[in-house]
C-alpha cells in the first residue's frame, strides 16, 4: 500500500504507523491510526482511553516512535503514574544536596527540555490537581513562571510555549512546537472522567482504544492454550482485551504440559490473569460465578465459589 503523503512538512506519518500496528499483530478499527495522525497534526495532546489489555500503551510507544523516525522528537520519556505523584515528580523541585537546594527538573520539565514526548501510563491513578496543575496551563497555550531557578541564576524558570511571550525577567523554557504529551487510561474509572473539569479535558483528545471482538480474538489467541478461549464469556460482564487472553494463553499452554485437567488449567488462568480485573463489579446476582461454572468441574467449581467470594465479595 502507498504511504499516505501531506502536503505538510511535519505532518505525521500515518502509513508508517498503521504498518507498525499490523508488525505487532495489533488489532485495532481501520481508521484508528489515522485518527491519531489527525489529532497530532492539529497540535493536540493525547489520551488512549479503553478497557484493559487492549495495547493502549503499546500504540503510545509505537505512536512516539514513528514520530522520532520523523525527525517530530528525540525519543520519548515513558512512566506510569502513582497516587503520590505531586508537582515535584512533573514539574521539579529543590533537592538537597552538598551545595545546598538545587532545582531538579521533574518529568514534564525533563522531556521537552530534550524534545522527547512524554508517556504517562494509567492516568487515572493520580491526582490530577496535585500533580499537573501548572502543566495545564502550558499545554493551552500560556506561559507559567516557576517558584524555581537554575543554579547560579537569580531568574525564575518560566516554561513558555513555542509561540508564547516570555514572562518578563524570566529565564525561558520553551516547548518545542512539536512536543506531545501522550497517555492511557483505563475506561473503567469514571472518576477520573468527573474529575477532569471542561477547562482540563480540553488539552487533549480522547481516542478509543476498543477491544477486538470475539472472531478476531479467536484469531489473535489461537495456537497453543488457546483453551483460554472458553473464558470469553466473562466479557458479558466487562470488557477485556486480547493482551489479558495472550498472556493467560502462554500459561495455559505451560500448565497443559504438566498434565493437568483442562478445568484446573481454566480455573488456575482464571485466577491469576483474569479475577484481579473485576475488582469493584457489582456481581451481586452471582454471575461471574455461573459463566465459570458452565465450563468448570466440581472441585475448580467450588474454589471458583471461593475466590470470587474472597476476592471480590459475591455471594455464597
Amino acid at each position: 500500500m502507498a504511504a499516505k503523503l501531506s502536503t505538510h512538512p511535519d505532518a505525521f506519518p500515518a502509513q508508517e504507523l498503521a504498518d507498525a500496528v499490523a508488525e505487532r499483530g495489533l488489532s485495532f478499527p481501520a481508521e484508528l491510526t489515522d485518527q491519531v495522525a489527525a489529532t497530532i497534526d492539529a497540535g493536540k495532546h493525547l489520551i488512549f482511553i479503553g478497557p484493559p489489555g487492549t495495547g493502549k500503551t503499546t500504540l503510545a510507544y509505537l505512536t512516539a516512535e514513528i514520530a522520532g523516525a520523523a525527525a517530530m522528537n528525540s525519543g520519548f520519556l515513558p512512566t506510569t503514574a502513582t497516587s503520590a505523584w505531586t508537582s515535584s515528580e512533573t514539574i521539579g523541585g529543590l533537592v538537597a544536596t552538598r551545595e545546598g537546594q538545587l532545582f531538579r527538573p521533574g518529568l514534564f520539565l525533563s522531556a521537552i527540555q530534550t524534545s522527547r514526548w512524554l508517556i504517562i501510563d494509567e492516568l487515572n491513578r493520580t491526582n490530577l490537581d496535585e500533580a499537573f496543575g501548572p502543566l495545564f496551563t502550558v499545554m493551552s497555550g500560556s506561559s507559567v513562571v516557576l517558584p524555581f531557578s537554575l543554579p547560579g541564576h537569580s531568574l525564575p524558570l518560566s516554561v513558555v510555549p513555542y509561540d508564547a511571550e516570555v514572562p518578563e525577567r524570566t529565564e525561558p523554557i520553551y516547548v518545542p512546537r512539536l512536543w506531545r504529551l501522550l497517555a492511557t487510561m483505563n475506561l473503567f474509572d469514571k472518576d477520573l472522567l468527573r474529575r477532569l473539569s471542561y477547562a482540563l479535558m480540553r488539552r487533549f483528545a480522547f481516542i478509543e482504544v476498543p477491544s477486538p471482538d470475539d472472531d478476531a480474538m479467536h484469531e489473535l489467541v489461537h495456537g497453543p492454550g488457546d483453551i483460554v478461549l472458553e473464558l470469553l464469556p466473562l466479557r458479558h460482564l466487562r470488557d477485556l482485551g486480547p493482551a489479558i487472553f495472550l498472556d493467560a494463553k502462554h500459561f495455559a499452554a505451560r500448565r497443559m504440559a504438566d498434565r493437568v485437567s483442562e478445568s484446573r488449567v481454566l480455573f488456575e488462568a482464571f485466577y491469576a490473569y483474569f479475577l484481579p480485573q473485576f475488582d469493584g463489579i457489582d456481581d451481586r446476582g452471582g454471575q461471574l460465578f455461573e459463566l465459570l461454572a458452565a465450563i468448570l468441574d466440581g472441585p475448580e467449581k467450588d474454589e471458583a465459589r471461593r475466590a470470587i467470594r474472597t476476592i471480590l465479595g459475591g455471594r455464597d
